[in-house]
């Protein structure tokens, strides 16, 4: 993550944070979350997660300011 830009570290999160409520609905851990009623709908918000975070990686820093 040290390589991403600003949008790239946002997207980055929020990618993080469906990926995690999809898992936590689907294996347990959150009973009842409003954002996700069901565990089907849970198994979307994780397969949207995972293709936000492969996302993410297209925003990189520039090469010139990686190198220091």
């Amino acid at each position: 993550m040290k390589t991403h830009n600003s949008f790239g570290k946002i997207i980055y999160w929020i990618g993080f944070l469906f990926f995690v409520f999809g898992l936590g609905k689907r294996f347990g851990p959150l009973d009842y979350n409003s954002l996700i009623p069901n565990k089907s709908l849970a198994l979307i918000y994780t397969c949207m997660g995972i293709a936000i975070l492969l996302i993410s990686n297209f925003f990189k820093k520039p090469i010139n300011s990686r190198i220091k």
